[in-house]
């Protein structure tokens, strides 16, 4: 249980452990949070006073608070009294706000270099409400702004979210050349989550592509100029134990998106699935699957709406390789080995409190991925399926950044080494 040992779990000396004798709750405190409100955490805990405690019960209590992001380490502890249980939640606090760079070169030509600046507040107010904005100059420019809300008021369990941006881009597509479009867009989201695991959001947008030489392809209006409503319905389940780099749980999105209505130029229908899930196989080892796709119906897709792989979406074996169509269809397996299960470090030498406690591990990556892209009148089975296989390092670092240095195989026998971030999946 490689969560459990990176998530520390104790009981006060000369305590009896849940299993031992039938202990109710009767008391939660919550401890070293000295921005977030209590109801941020009190929030994520299915342990409620008049519970049975349990092991499981603390475990999971633990991964869902760490979930939240705003913590280093988590630690749930108690004290009995005869049947009596008070609950200790012991947070230490990340820092919430950060101010990064932006720098990148497009489609990885060092002459197109794109650069500026950003920040984010991770956790406003003490709520779990995240701001953030951010520019770029350069090859590609775009400024943009978004406010998210978890839990609207104490009585309910709504989330909000307001984006809203304008970017000057380079075409990702190779369909009518390199050219530049400038998009402005503004959406505003109302959601719901119902329990610790489900969550049901719907999105209302509206968006403008403009490109400077309409020709055939770069968009669906004739004057170079699509401007169009968007709504969508997102469902999710989610029931990993740590989301930055899951061993055991599972993942479900389910969403569709209008883009377009009746009177405009754009009118397509997208739907798409995302489905994990992870087992664990002996002591702290776990084998992850995913499968996820994409599909448009309706009218003609505009360029930007294609999808592809080599950006988001990489094919372990094509990594540097763009694929681009209007459907997307791919699949991964991966074996999570740990070499060190994720731990603590306490660098006391450090005199920032929020960077002084760090989580980090390593793990053995070895994977295979497969997957395609196509257009509308292509039949995905008469495609070949590309895939690869390899393995690789996967470093787990503070602050949930995960490093993984990995070489793959393609189908074609051709090797490649790459460095990537984030857990494959």
């Amino acid at each position: 249980m490689a969560a459990h040992a990176a998530l520390s779990v104790s009981a006060w000396a000369g305590v009896p452990a849940p299993g031992d004798s039938v202990l109710i709750v009767r008391a939660i405190k919550v401890r070293g949070n000295e921005t977030t409100v209590d109801r941020v955490i009190l929030r994520e805990m299915a342990l409620q006073v008049g519970d049975t405690l349990t092991q499981a019960a603390i475990d999971d209590d633990e991964h869902h608070i760490y979930n939240l992001g705003l913590f280093n380490k988590v630690d749930i502890t108690y004290t009995a009294e005869e049947k009596a249980a008070t609950v200790y939640v012991t947070v230490s606090e990340r820092w919430y706000i950060f101010p990064y760079p932006v720098f990148g070169f497009r489609y990885r030509d060092i002459k197109k270099i794109f650069y500026g600046a950003g920040i984010v507040h991770q956790n406003f107010r003490g709520r779990n409400e995240k701001l953030s904005c951010s520019f770029a100059l350069g090859y590609d420019q775009w400024v943009s702004l978004v406010y998210q809300n978890p839990k609207l008021t104490d009585g309910d369990d709504v989330f909000f979210r307001l984006q809203a941006g304008y970017q000057n881009l380079h075409s990702l597509s190779d369909v009518g050349g390199e050219y530049l479009q400038k998009n402005s867009f503004l959406s505003l989201s109302l959601g719901e989550r119902f329990g610790l695991y489900q969550t049901l959001v719907g999105t209302l947008g509206y968006e403008v592509w403009q490109v400077s030489d309409p020709l055939l392809g770069r968009s669906l209006s004739p004057s170079g100029r699509d401007a169009f409503p968007t709504f969508g319905v997102r469902y999710t389940y989610d029931s990993r134990d740590v989301r930055e780099y899951a061993t055991d749980g599972s993942f479900a999105a389910l969403s569709v998106m209008k883009s377009g209505f009746g009177g405009t130029d754009v009118d397509i229908l997208t739907y798409g699935f995302d489905l994990r899930t992870f087992i664990p196989v002996w002591q702290d080892a776990a084998l992850g699957f995913r499968s996820f796709g994409s599909f448009t119906v309706g009218g003609s897709v505009p360029t930007y709406r294609h999808v592809f792989y080599g950006y988001d979406e990489r094919l372990r074996g094509y990594f540097s390789e763009v694929m681009e169509g209007e459907d997307i269809l791919g699949g991964n397996v991966e074996l999570r080995i740990p070499i060190f299960s994720p731990r603590y470090i306490q660098a006391d030498i450090i005199p920032i409190p929020q960077f002084n406690t760090l989580r980090y591990g390593l793990y053995l990556g070895i994977f295979a991925d497969v997957g395609q892209t196509w257009y509308r009148n292509q039949s995905p089975w008469n495609r070949q399926f590309l895939s690869g296989y390899g393995a690789g390092l996967q470093f787990i670092l503070p602050y949930g950044v995960v490093v993984r240095p990995e070489f793959a195989l393609n189908n074609a026998g051709v090797g490649e080494f790459f460095i990537d971030f984030g857990a494959s999946f």
